[in-house]
């Protein structure tokens, strides 16, 4: 959050510390009055719907999704690009009464979407250079972003939570200029504040954290965020867009942009089914360009008077379909570039790495304020495990599937060293992956200077053409992001729509949701705390479908490591405790196909679970199971499977294993 500071800096902290602490009293009233009002609601009044009833949830099929595809005429409006800010607009403008559709070329939350940081929040080094650079545009985004945070928490309860976070004090000048600062960002907050910021001693901060080297510590500071699972709210959110009338779907790539002939104007986009094949004609009055990194691809398409993309030799395409199997590998995966000469986006390699628990506190992240070239880094507990980062290195290409070295992994274990007592280990390291951040300037902007110094901000504007891009940002914005493009699309397509209600709305999942679903699931369905806690921290209210599916059969219980195994010896098996250290079961598989719209192993292992997100190597002896299951659910042939479990497998590989 902050650089080390100076005696002028001291100065000016004191002066603030003073105002800081008479917010903090207020704030600490409102905060408790704001957190006393959620939801402890007590299930024992017969007219209440239970949080465990089972639900009858009703999605069309991919077959419906295509069907309507190709019946309708003509949409309001097309998203291209199924990340959290397509999904979002989706949503935004089916909620509005428009006619939806939206396409994305891979799966949901493939890209960015899924590598983020797993935060939600304000930005605490934005405040800080909003501070200091007396920047009004770093302060907005700082005040846009903690607004947008309390929605998360609201939007998907399930999915995101309370995390305090603490930044530990070495110097004790720095006890005063963090303390300001950490007030400062509650009282920005305002009403949606999640909780106080607080003062830690070094003996507390030391029990809190006895990972911590606490031979120079001094003091600690704590602040609260939100953490959540990006790639499942990206899912979520497709899926409420699809209970809402949206027509949404995954693996459906737009090969070029259609334009009247006369005025050049966009009037839809030719579609290609990745899975079969088949091409789709789609209209539409209005086109929004929602690809993130990928955003110069389709504005190269509105520039082409024929809608093409720029042409340049691709070495390969390892995730299509027709792409020889012999020469996919790990290596020729992580080479593949999707965009060669980028022009609006500004791509910058964040990398993050998953530990052991060990490396910080269950219940509180770390903040290392003051890292080598200025960065911060964050060392988190994520889904039972620790997740540090992040780098922020400049590319000069977008790449396909973007990579951690081993430089970036040794990096963030190198600055992790200077605050844990014991040797930090490479074979402690998890899992390890890179995401390009969409930072955006003007394309007539000259481009240069760290990325550091560019502003998250999000950039909305439409081409002479008609098409609406909406790039940069980050995720916690995703809300206000999508609402802002869709007031564009309403403004372009002239529509009477409704106004925008998605501040208020619950999603999928989030329906009847009880902070105490994990206990009435272990009631009524006599599944362990373990289970029934993940069951309530990923699917919310729908998990009563994933208990059903257990009642309805013991092979739906095991673990998909084992499936196809059943009949085999333990010994034969090689079945260990580790066989059961994860609970991603058999049914949650097929709840994710049934429900989720699966289509690959990959989708399962990285993103409706993030098995392979948080142990590559023990998702590596899933992908047999994974496939057998899926094949026989979805009918694939052996070439398809075949297909499946070795691109699945190199996939993995290149995640730091």
């Amino acid at each position: 959050m902050f650089a080390k500071g100076t005696l002028s800096k001291l100065t000016t902290s004191k002066k603030l510390l003073y105002s800081a602490l008479a917010v903090g009293t207020g704030l600490t009233a409102s905060t408790l009055l704001t957190n006393n009002s959620s939801n402890n609601a007590v299930y024992n009044d017969p007219s209440k719907p239970s949080p465990v009833d089972t639900t009858d949830v009703r999605l069309p099929s991919r077959t419906d999704l295509l069907s309507k595809l190709k019946k309708t005429y003509q949409f309001d409006v097309l998203i291209i690009g199924g990340g959290a800010t397509g999904t979002g607009c989706a949503i935004d403008a089916a909620t509005r009464g428009l006619n939806v559709a939206l396409v994305e070329k891979n799966d949901y939350a493939s890209g960015t979407s899924s590598k983020s940081t797993k935060m939600a929040h304000g930005g605490v080094r934005y405040l800080e250079k909003a501070v200091f650079q007396l920047s009004k545009a770093q302060l907005d985004l700082v005040i846009e972003a903690l607004n947008e945070r309390a929605h998360l928490l609201y939007t998907a309860p399930h999915l995101c939570k309370i995390l305090p976070i603490m930044i530990p004090v070495y110097q004790y000048w720095q006890v005063p200029y963090f303390y300001v600062g950490t007030k400062m960002y509650d009282l920005f907050a305002g009403s949606q504040n999640l909780k106080s910021s607080y003062l830690l001693s070094k003996s507390s901060a030391c029990e809190i954290a006895p990972m911590l080297d606490s031979s120079k510590l001094k003091a600690g500071l704590v602040y609260h965020d939100g953490s959540f699972n990006d790639s499942r709210m990206n899912a979520t959110l497709a899926i409420s867009a699809i209970e809402k009338g949206a027509t949404v779907l995954n693996y459906m790539e737009v090969k070029q942009l259609v334009k009247d002939e006369k005025t050049q104007k966009l009037t839809g986009a030719i579609v290609e089914d990745t899975e079969t094949g088949e091409t789709y004609q789609i209209k539409a009055k209005v086109i929004v360009n929602a690809t993130g990194p990928y955003s110069d691809t389709i504005l190269q398409m509105d520039n082409n008077k024929n809608g093409l993309p720029d042409m340049f030799k691709k070495e390969i395409e390892t995730g299509n379909l027709k792409t020889p199997l012999n020469v996919i590998t790990p290596e020729s995966i992580s080479k593949e570039v999707a965009v060669q000469n980028p022009n609006m986006v500004v791509p910058s390699a964040g990398v993050h790495i998953i530990l052991p628990s060990y490396y910080c506190p269950s219940e509180m992240g770390l903040l290392d304020a003051n890292t080598a070239d200025g960065r911060v880094m964050f060392f988190l507990p994520w889904q039972g495990k620790v997740l540090a980062g992040t780098t922020d290195i400049p590319m000069k290409t977008v790449p396909e599937n973007p990579t951690a070295t081993e430089a970036d992994i040794q990096d963030i274990l190198k600055e992790l060293q200077h605050y844990i007592k014991f040797p930090v280990k490479r074979e402690d390291v998890l899992s390890a992956w890179a995401g390009i951040r969409p930072l955006v300037q003007d394309p007539r902007v000259q481009k240069g200077g760290a990325t550091q110094e560019v502003v998250r901000s999000h950039f909305i504007f439409t081409s002479d053409n008609g098409l609406v891009t909406i790039a940069g940002g980050k995720w916690t914005t995703y809300r206000e992001m999508a609402e802002e493009t869709i007031d564009e699309v309403v403004k372009q397509g002239k529509f009477n729509a409704k106004p925008c209600i998605t501040r208020k709305l619950k999603l999928a999942g989030a329906e009847n949701w009880d902070a105490n679903l994990a206990a009435l699931l272990s009631q009524k369905y006599n599944v362990s705390t373990p289970m029934a806690e993940h069951l309530a921290n990923n699917y919310g209210t729908r998990s009563p479908i994933i208990c059903e599916m257990m009642k309805e059969s013991d092979e739906n219980k095991l673990p998909v490591n084992l499936a196809g195994r059943e009949n085999e010896s333990i010994s034969n098996a090689h079945v260990g405790y580790d066989s059961f250290r994860y609970p991603y079961t058999i049914a949650e598989l097929k709840y994710s196909m049934d429900y989720e719209y699966t289509r690959t192993a990959l989708d399962f292992l990285m993103r409706r679970t993030r098995y392979a997100f948080l142990d590559a190597k023990e998702a590596l002896d899933a992908v047999n199971g994974t496939v057998k299951i899926m094949g026989d659910h979805l009918n694939w042939d052996n070439d398809r499977r075949e297909r499946e479990k070795v691109y699945a497998t190199d996939y993995i590989k290149t995640f730091g294993v």
